[in-house]
């Protein structure tokens, strides 16, 4: 598997060809911020019209697939997970998201992934942690997804590549 980042920003989202892009969502944060709010903003609001209907809440284990509106995107589908509020995601909460997010992804029997990860609106979770936990859920499937782009900050990108490439070795040792 190949793992990649995009920076998180409009330019880098409308050039982000994928099968599928998946985006937490917190039932406590409006207006959405990082990639998810970048995606809305992009959409002209349509998911925070969707939250606003209740249609899509951020609940904890929620999950809504939607084919992008009018095309406005280049991923096919999007994917958008709940993360339930700010507060409950503590470590184990995060690991369970994590997991729950692969589980779809493969699911979708999809080749091509994208991920935003919702460590920067914790506090407490550093971008290595993060892709720690994310590559642990993925690593065991690798061979059923060819690339992984991770939507985040450069300052997250480049905590998180050592870790990367750590496990890029570990992988080639095996």
């Amino acid at each position: 598997m190949e793992i990649r980042f995009a920076p998180m920003t409009l330019v880098s989202l409308d050039d982000l060809k994928t099968e599928v892009l998946c985006l937490p969502v917190f039932s406590d944060e409006r207006p959405m911020r990082g990639a998810a709010g970048l995606v809305d903003w992009r959409l002209t609001g349509r998911i925070s019209e969707l939250l606003v209907r209740g249609v899509l809440t951020g609940h904890y284990d929620e999950a809504l697939l939607m084919p992008p509106p009018e095309r406005r995107l280049p991923a096919e589908r999007l994917l958008w997970i709940g993360a339930g509020t700010r507060a409950s995601l503590l470590e184990p909460a995060f690991r369970a998201l994590t997991r729950r997010l692969v589980d779809r992804v493969l699911a979708l029997r999809v080749r091509t992934a994208a991920v935003a990860l919702p460590h920067a609106s914790l506090g407490w979770l550093e971008p290595a942690r993060a892709i720690d936990i994310l590559l642990e859920q993925t690593l065991d499937h690798g061979e059923r997804i060819d690339e992984l782009t991770l939507i985040d900050t450069s300052e997250a990108q480049r905590a998180m590549e050592p870790r990367i490439e750590r496990a890029r070795r570990r992988a080639l040792a095996d």
